[in-house]
């Protein structure tokens, strides 16, 4: 599970830093805002980034999820009830699984490209890929 915990804390963190890094104003890997927008939010008509202030917020709660995979692998020790580890890995678990999964489902949704076409090949899968992880980090911690 140390393998498990830990590449899902390597890629939510690297994750959190290119959110704080577009909070910031930075566009890469686009070439400027709008780029950027078109490849990451997915939403039609939207010209900016969402606020600093929430893209801090989600590259807030990706470190602390990045936090309780390393917690749920025991690799870092809280002084927090166990239950907390547990009902965190459950969430992260239903969260990533549901954003998945969601990609693949028939139903329409208006999504901007060049987002969609990203999203089916390298966001979801790893999206996946992660709330599998969170899951084999709960079976292990019940």
């Amino acid at each position: 599970m140390v393998f498990v915990a830990g590449s899902i804390f390597v890629v939510l963190t690297v994750t959190a830093l290119l959110h704080i890094a577009w909070a910031f104003g930075v566009a890469w890997p686009a070439k400027d805002e709008q780029a950027l927008v078109s490849a990451t939010l997915g939403v039609e008509g939207a010209s900016r980034m969402p606020s600093r202030g929430l893209m801090l917020v989600v590259a807030g709660g990706m470190i602390v999820a990045a936090i309780i995979a390393l917690w749920g692998a025991r690799i870092v020790s809280l002084p927090l009830p166990s239950w907390i580890c547990t009902t965190g890995l459950a969430t992260l678990t239903v969260i990533f699984l549901l954003r998945g999964i969601v990609t693949y489902l028939p139903v329409p949704m208006p999504v901007a490209q060049p987002f969609y076409r990203l999203n089916q090949i390298y966001y979801s899968p790893l999206i996946l890929a992660i709330g599998v992880g969170y899951l084999a980090l709960l079976i292990t911690c019940l």
